[in-house]
């Protein structure tokens, strides 16, 4: 099978196109016919090798997500047969391959088929991102339905699936944007979008929920809130911040939040599993449920071929990046 594969860790550069062994599924294992690949944040930080889950062995596949036709199921798999289509999280960092390739082995849990009325490359656009957002919303944050909550970033794919699934459960929600993102966001059905190039975000939402919000998550990172943002979270709130290596809890005043007991956590920590192919999955699962009602729609996404993977990952990590990068793999 052709894959984009890399021999080392390093910069977009490192990436090449490879002839790969076909995988073969075992026990539990679905066989993916790969159509699109998304371009995470993860992906772009394993090139790089800041992943500690990930550290070999190469030439490495990498990719955390797909969307495809299930070509073969391996012993003891109920839920799929061969010709179903699928979105998956993929098994990096679990001994398996990752997703830029033709084909795609995945632990039968991390599948889910394909809601009815999207295409496969709108439904590319769902699994790392819907995950990341809700599990960091219900298994993290824990957040009750009719919370306030202050989601940064909506018109990222995180953000963009996180803010849906907020209004979907019942809650008041502000997010922060750009101007060129304002009406794209605001149409997502968010209580109140800052635009953060022309206003004060602690300012704004101080004014919009005077008595505090219940949480914060933090999907932008780099610094992007002011370290005093605990200010406008009621005591007993709570602020994750969803981990991207750039930023962390101790950007915070975790003082002042400790006095109020406001919990400052990250989103990879308190999400994690004993059997590791369950991470994030239940949630995601959950936030599936509301796309197929036709609450909660996918992101934009563009479109690259398989071998500009390396320049689709540096417009990721350069950041700004409204909705999805895909790439396309097969033609299904």
């Amino acid at each position: 099978m052709k894959a984009m594969v890399i021999d080392g860790f390093g910069g977009p550069e490192v990436f090449r196109v490879a002839d790969m062994p076909k995988p073969e599924p075992a026990e539990e294992q679905v066989l993916i016919r790969v159509a699109y690949a998304s371009i995470n944040p993860a992906d772009w930080k394993t090139r790089a090798g800041l992943l500690p889950v990930v550290q070999g062995p190469f030439p490495m596949v990498v990719g955390m997500d797909c969307a495809g036709v299930v070509e073969a199921v391996g012993p003891g798999v109920t839920a799929f047969v061969p010709g179903d289509k699928v979105i998956a999280m993929s098994g990096l960092g679990q001994g398996m391959s990752g997703s830029y390739a033709e084909y795609a082995c995945v632990p039968e849990m991390r599948v889910l088929k394909l809601p009815s009325a999207l295409t496969l490359a709108e439904g590319a656009t769902i699994p790392t991102a819907a995950a990341s957002a809700a599990s960091t919303i219900i298994e993290v944050a824990r957040v009750a339905p009719g919370s306030t909550v202050f989601f940064s970033g909506g018109a990222g794919s995180v953000g963009t699936f996180g803010v849906q699934y907020l209004k979907w459960i019942g809650c008041k929600v502000a997010t922060t944007c750009s101007t060129r993102n304002v009406d794209h966001v605001a149409s997502l059905g968010v209580d109140r979008v800052i635009d953060y190039t022309k206003e004060d975000t602690k300012a704004a939402l101080a004014a919009w929920a005077p008595e505090g919000v219940d949480a914060i998550i933090d999907a932008v990172g780099q610094h992007s809130l002011p370290a005093d943002i605990v200010d406008v979270i009621r005591p007993g709130g709570v602020l994750v911040v969803i981990q991207n290596l750039l930023t962390d809890v101790e950007a915070y005043d975790l003082d002042g939040a400790k006095a109020r007991g406001i919990r400052v956590v990250n989103n990879i920590m308190d999400a994690r599993k004993p059997d590791a192919r369950w991470f994030q999955v239940e949630a995601w699962r959950e936030l599936v449920k509301g796309i197929e009602a036709g609450a909660i729609r996918t992101p934009p996404y563009e479109v690259l071929p398989l071998e500009q993977a390396g320049a689709g990952q540096a417009r990721v990590e350069d950041g700004h990046v409204r909705g999805k990068i895909l790439l396309k793999i097969g033609d299904i």
